[in-house]
């Protein structure tokens, strides 16, 4: 669920209402709901945030960090390539399983809400898939990069697993769990233990 220190306990109460109310598609996320959800005014969502727009802006920021800021982790505390992607990779999957309505919104589910909002979203998930693929780049000059696997397939494979758990999670699908997605995605992807 949202956690910001540095919003207010009201802005906090608002994402995190509109969060659960991505969770389920049927929602139309107005101010009025967001209030209803939260019992208060409509007054009091406005003391916080001066439109729908605004609230949808505070939301994407968070997922820019969330989803944007594990990369950037990872090249600071870990040299290693293989674990840097094993950490990323954790990291987006607790990420989605934790959000499942934020989850549907970074899949396009909800888009519409908010005017700037799609293109937002596209941006993003051309900069983690981006930032991904530079990882694997830096597994193939490493020589770390499994046989036969060039660095394009290699970030498709593994967005794709991004992608495919936001979905599972967004429309409350089974599915296995992140540990043995990564397993199978590092044996597809890496040489030997890399990444292990």
């Amino acid at each position: 669920m949202i956690r910001e220190r540095e919003m207010t306990s009201g802005q906090l109460r608002i994402l995190q209402a509109v969060a659960r109310l991505l969770e389920n598609p049927a929602n139309k996320i107005t101010v009025q709901r967001i209030a209803t959800e939260i019992h208060v005014t409509d007054g009091a969502i406005y003391r916080h945030y001066k439109s729908k727009d605004d609230i949808f802006e505070a939301i994407a920021a968070y997922m820019e960090t969330n989803l944007l800021g594990p990369l950037n982790t990872a090249h600071q505390q870990e040299e290693d390539v293989g674990k840097r992607l094993a950490y990323v990779f954790e990291q987006h999957m607790t990420f989605v399983e934790g959000h499942p309505g934020l989850a549907r919104l970074m899949v396009g589910g909800g888009s519409t809400e908010a005017v700037p909002l799609a293109e937002r979203m596209k941006l993003l998930n051309a900069k983690v898939r981006g930032q991904v693929a530079q990882l694997y780049k830096m597994a193939e000059a490493k020589e770390l990069l499994a046989k036969e696997v060039s660095p394009e397939v290699a970030t498709e494979l593994f967005y794709g697993s991004l992608v495919g758990t936001a979905v599972a999670h967004a429309f409350a699908l089974p599915q296995v769990g992140s540990a043995a997605k990564w397993d199978a995605l590092r044996r597809g992807t890496l040489k030997g233990r890399a990444g292990a």
